[in-house]
């Protein structure tokens, strides 16, 4: 055991409930509920019914008008955070937890011009190079007519692709833009939340207590096994928010301020599901399922040459960074995958032994069906 990371570890590491975070991931999740539909299918998981209940209720309270509001800035690609990124930035960059009027009081004091230019960061932050095409992104994301310019020129990936004309018209209108923002978010808030937070809240911070606990008794086992990352990744203070409404999902968002680094994992409340023992049946369906996706496929035969890192890999497969994330959340689901840090790069690496055990697990199951039916 290194008992130096532990240490690190139990004194960057905390949990704290961010009313913002989960604000924001109520809205983005009820834009985006097809999608995650179809990745709690996937994964096998129900979605939990106060869930359902909540956004049964978000969408009878939602006039149309701010339905179609919410689907102008959320309803893209949850997977790949894009216009509503600034709103990810304005929080998370905030060291301490934050209620939703709170937040919105310093929302408001940021200029129209850096929303919307972190709009733009958004939409291509793994299609960078392409976009500014030799021009520095400090500079440019301050003159909002090149950035226009730039955008107008570049088509982003297709994960992304209905997003390009919604983000030229907020380009064009800045201070409208936010105004619409602001207002979207002040309606959500009023019409829709406020009426869920207490439950959501306290359901939420007794998964803390638990995971919580998990954590303190061995945060290096938890960090590897449960969020699934490298823990010397956490050399700097970050905090994990359980999320009731995120349900499953271990997303990290650090970001560089004046104050140093700030660090928020929003992690979901049901994770235990995904990531903690699974049936013999269960994990065999899911695994044959992962071979039944050409890119999850290609992906293991890229790993079982080497280690990669994740943009190495998207550049290989030809698919977008927020798609490798997606596909490999769905492995390490399996445990088919580990993460090394290796200078300032983080690698995933193929579990070679854990992919024979899968596969003799698979031959088990299926064989012994056979004889069953026979």
């Amino acid at each position: 055991m290194n008992h130096s990371l532990q240490e690190t570890l139990q004194k960057n590491i905390r949990f704290a409930y961010n009313e913002a975070i989960e604000f924001m991931v109520s809205m983005g999740m009820l834009a985006c509920e097809d999608q995650l539909a179809a990745l709690a299918e996937d994964y096998k998981i129900e979605i939990d019914e106060l869930l359902e209940a909540y956004f049964d209720e978000a969408r009878k309270r939602l006039s149309p008008h701010y339905t179609r509001e919410l689907m102008f800035f959320f309803g893209h690609n949850f997977f790949h955070l894009a216009l509503d990124f600034p709103l990810y930035e304005s929080i998370c960059s905030y060291p301490e937890a934050q209620t939703v009027e709170e937040w919105l009081k310093r929302l408001e004091n940021s200029p129209a011009e850096h929303i919307v230019s972190e709009m733009v960061y958004g939409v291509y932050n793994d299609n960078m190079e392409a976009l500014l095409n030799g021009n520095e992104w400090e500079l440019v994301k301050k003159d909002l007519k090149k950035l226009m310019e730039l955008v107008a020129d570049t088509k982003p990936q297709p994960e992304v692709a209905e997003a390009h004309a919604p983000l030229l018209e907020c380009l064009a209108y800045p201070q409208e833009t936010k105004l619409r923002y602001i207002q979207l978010l002040r309606q959500f808030h009023q019409d829709v939340f406020i009426h869920w937070k207490d439950r959501i809240h306290a359901i939420s911070e007794q998964a803390a207590l638990r995971y919580e606990a998990q954590f303190r008794s061995n945060p290096e086992a938890f960090i590897r096994e449960v969020h699934k990352n490298e823990p010397a990744l956490f050399d700097f203070p970050a905090t994990f928010h359980v999320s009731f409404v995120s349900q499953v999902g271990n997303a990290f968002y650090n970001f560089h301020t004046e104050a140093g680094r700030v660090g928020w994992v929003i992690f979901g409340i049901h994770n235990e599901r995904v990531y903690g023992p699974v049936a013999d049946r269960q994990k065999t369906e899911l695994f044959l399922k992962a071979f039944s996706d050409k890119r999850r496929l290609d992906l293991l035969l890229l790993l079982k040459q080497r280690p990669h890192y994740g943009k190495e890999i998207a550049t290989a497969l030809g698919i977008t960074q927020a798609a490798v994330n997606y596909h490999s959340n769905f492995l390490f689901f399996l445990d088919l995958l580990d993460i090394e840090r290796v200078d300032h790069r983080l690698y995933y690496v193929l579990r070679t032994e854990t992919l024979r055990n899968l596969l003799a697990l698979t031959a088990k199951v299926m064989l012994d069906e056979d004889q069953f039916m026979s």
